[in-house]
């Protein structure tokens, strides 16, 4: 009879563990907020679920880059010609024909209990079809927002809940959107501290063993002066993020699909369906609530009933660990392999690449020493550090090297990695 590896027999039981816990989900909807400047940010609680999950600087705003038009597509899945919210009045909007995600989620399971907290009230009282058994308003008192989720969580029969502030947006509105800005950077870190204390109040659940949240983080838009609603990258160019136990650490790079919104860059469907944008959110979430029924939302053929006629699509099948490997590799318990000899590989995030000055990385050092060194293409070592210090993000900053491929070598105690970069003028 042939041995189990220990490496199936550990996958075997993950499986197993995935398939006896109950699907929830967790938004963090986190307004206003720059990819550039949430990398630069001091933000250990955000950097811990890069680090171990599924992550995107790459995400777009392909629609209008205002808070009520976005967090309307993040929430339904379509853009905003079907769901029709163009500014924050939420005029023309038809959300019985293009649903909230939970409401979708109800059609199929209506037991599924779900809570909406904002500080936002706009986003509250003008939104209607949304599926949310309970909707919390905290506007304009960000000191309320983490206590008023707390005690949501510690309802043991929650299925969703949607955790959004406008903290930083309002902080961008009256200083500037921008990582040079202090106050709109104190103002991201401060809210690291809140989805710390939010992930600590999940991971204190009394059931939580047997739950699989999936975690998703977002922004709406950045910014750019003290104002959006442009068509700038600084106002476009967004990120996400999905984490839990059962998640696939993975990064997702693709180039901008285009917009809505702009007649000299229209929507490319072959970019589209590689990118990450905001309207895959709440495909994703159905999809994780719904796994079990067999419903795929972005799947005509596995729908209840007619078309949903959703524009995003499901990430879940990348996003979550394998079921099954087709090369796991060599046992970790076979001595014979010699494996145990050979440096193990870490698993690393970059981000920006192509870049122009300041690349970060992410990765978990393990309480290991961090050295690490730059080379051209040449081979020549135009930037080292040894030791570093970092918690779980590593920020090299290659302004000043000419343009052309580096090669960034990173070795965290036996663990180490080689990056290639792209230095763009």
């Amino acid at each position: 009879m042939r041995k189990i590896s220990i490496t199936a027999l550990i996958m075997l039981v993950s499986l197993l563990s995935m398939a006896s816990q109950k699907r929830k989900v967790l938004i963090f909807g986190l307004d206003g907020i720059r990819s550039d400047a949430l990398q630069q940010a001091n933000t250990p609680n955000i950097d811990a679920l890069i680090a171990t999950g599924f992550y995107t600087y790459d995400s777009w705003n392909m629609g209008i880059t205002v808070s009520g038009p976005t967090w309307s597509t993040i929430f339904t899945g379509v853009w905003f010609p079907k769901h029709g919210v163009t500014d924050n009045s939420y005029a023309g909007s038809n959300y019985n024909k293009y649903p909230y995600f939970l409401s979708r989620a109800k059609q199929v399971n209506p037991n599924l209990y779900g809570v909406q907290l904002v500080t936002w009230s706009p986003m509250s009282d003008q939104v209607y079809n949304d599926g949310y058994n309970q909707k919390i308003i905290r506007a304009n008192d960000f000191t309320q927002w983490h206590p008023a989720v707390e005690t949501a969580l510690q309802n043991p029969n929650i299925d969703v809940m949607v955790a959004y502030t406008n903290y930083v947006d309002g902080v961008g509105h009256s200083t500037g959107f921008s990582p040079s800005n202090p106050a709109y950077m104190k103002a991201i870190e401060e809210i690291d501290k809140w989805v710390g204390a939010v992930m600590a109040d999940v991971k204190s659940r009394p059931d939580y063993a047997n739950e699989d949240w999936l975690i998703l983080l977002t922004t709406d838009h950045g910014g750019l002066g003290t104002s959006h609603g442009g068509n700038s990258n600084e106002e476009r160019h967004v990120w996400w993020v999905a984490a839990g136990n059962n998640v696939n650490p993975k990064q997702m790079i693709a180039s901008d699909p285009g917009s809505y919104n702009m007649s000299n860059n229209p929507v490319d469907p072959v970019k589209v369906k590689l990118a990450p944008v905001q309207a895959d959110i709440a495909v994703t979430a159905l999809h994780h609530l719904l796994y079990e029924s067999g419903v795929r939302p972005d799947d005509k053929s596995k729908l209840p009933g007619s078309s949903w006629d959703l524009d995003g699509k499901s990430w879940l099948d990348s996003i979550y660990i394998k079921k099954e490997d087709p090369n796991p590799g060599p046992d970790p318990d076979d001595s014979t392999t010699g494996v145990g000899n050979e440096p193990e590989v870490m698993d690393v995030k970059v981000f920006p690449n192509p870049a122009t000055g300041l690349v970060t990385i992410w990765f978990d050092p393990k309480a290991q020493p961090v050295s690490y060194h730059v080379t051209d293409i040449s081979g020549r070592i135009v930037k080292s550090g040894q030791p570093v210090s970092m918690g779980l993000k590593l920020n090299i900053d290659l302004s000043g090297q000419p343009a052309g491929t580096y090669f960034i070598s990173v070795q965290a105690g036996s663990r180490k990695t080689v990056k290639q970069v792209l230095l763009q003028p």
